[in-house]
């Protein structure tokens, strides 16, 4: 999953930079299950905050 801004107002921009700022710290879902990287498919989608 990738976080976009996007333009429309729905939080406040400062809030926008952080929601999305704080989504890279996570942790990667393949390597928290110790799937081999190789033999794993990651799909994902772009979300316009």
């Amino acid at each position: 999953m990738e976080l976009r801004r996007g333009q429309e107002p729905t939080m406040a921009p400062w809030r926008k930079r952080l929601f999305i700022a704080t989504s890279y710290i996570t942790a990667d879902a393949a390597e928290y299950f110790g799937l081999p990287r190789d033999r794993t498919v990651i799909m994902g989608s772009h979300i316009e905050v």
